[in-house]
């Protein structure tokens, strides 16, 4: 049993009101040597428990009420093996709903001949791409990307030895990646503990709601308030989507102050891709 199991000195519970009373009951997760969908719990998954735990901010208490998550899980229902099929879903799928995306997905597959790969992507007539359901722009930038080959990119061990930094630089210089596809192929593929997207939505508003502020934080302030979740803002991340979720989701959270926050969907296990632009 973890020794997290009171409320952290020093909170401003004023704070964080709108939900005490829904993780009130809750307060003890029980058994943190096991994650909420019942699987033992890693080493580094309840390292971050515990971190974040201790935080003694706002989102510290909702950490504790929780236990300990994977933080790699993803919600997309398609197994991937390799970077360059990673970030193919992750552009095809862009803007398009859950079941569009699968679809373009599994025809893009089968108009490749069976499998993604660098060869076969970068030899491929666009008409190919195309047909897959592909806009232009797309079948181009998934070719970009196999054409990035050379700079390490789509090899998982020289994508180990690079730090976080030097991938997103690398990824963003690519036509069709933008920060946040690069922040969550290196958060759900790569399984990086320390990434965090300042940029997103739900993150912002989940930040906006636990500290009170009168306006949605800014992607700027975000990334400075993620400071003292170091060295585990994935984990830091992944509790506030699952906060988003939970306040829109259960009875208990539907009468809440929800007026910062958006639904976003709820992560399941699977090594799948959660795409951005």
């Amino acid at each position: 049993m973890s020794g997290i199991t009171a409320r952290p000195e020093g909170v401003r519970l004023d704070r964080c009101d709108l939900f005490l009373d829904y993780v009130g009951h809750i307060w003890d997760p029980g058994d943190v040597t096991m994650t909420r969908t019942g699987k033992r719990a890693t080493k580094e998954q309840r390292a971050a428990y515990e971190y974040l735990g201790s935080r003694g901010d706002s989102l510290a208490l909702w950490v504790r009420s929780t236990g300990p998550i994977d933080a790699y899980e993803s919600h997309l229902p398609v197994e991937v093996h390799a970077p360059l099929e990673w970030l193919s879903f992750a552009i095809a799928s862009r803007q398009l709903s859950r079941a569009t995306a699968l679809a373009i997905y599994h025809r893009l597959v089968t108009q490749l001949g069976g499998s993604i790969t660098t060869e076969r992507v970068v030899t491929a007539d666009e008409r190919i791409l195309r047909g897959a359901g592909l806009s232009h722009r797309k079948a181009r930038a998934i070719r970009e990307v196999a054409e990035h080959a050379d700079d390490g990119l789509l090899d998982p061990d020289k994508l180990a030895a690079m730090s976080d930094t030097e991938i997103q630089t690398k990824l963003v210089a690519v036509a069709g990646i933008g920060p946040s596809t690069a922040q969550m192929f290196m958060m759900r593929y790569l399984r990086r503990p320390d990434i965090f997207p300042a940029g997103d939505l739900a993150v912002r508003s989940a930040i906006t709601t636990f500290d009170r502020l009168d306006r949605r934080i800014t992607p700027k302030a975000a990334e400075q308030r993620s400071e003292p979740w170091r060295p585990y803002r994935s984990y830091a991340t992944a509790y506030l989507w699952g906060y988003v979720w939970e306040l829109h989701h259960t009875d208990e959270g539907a009468g809440m102050d929800s007026s910062f926050v958006r639904a976003r969907p709820k992560p399941t296990a699977g090594r799948s891709v959660e795409a951005g632009s």
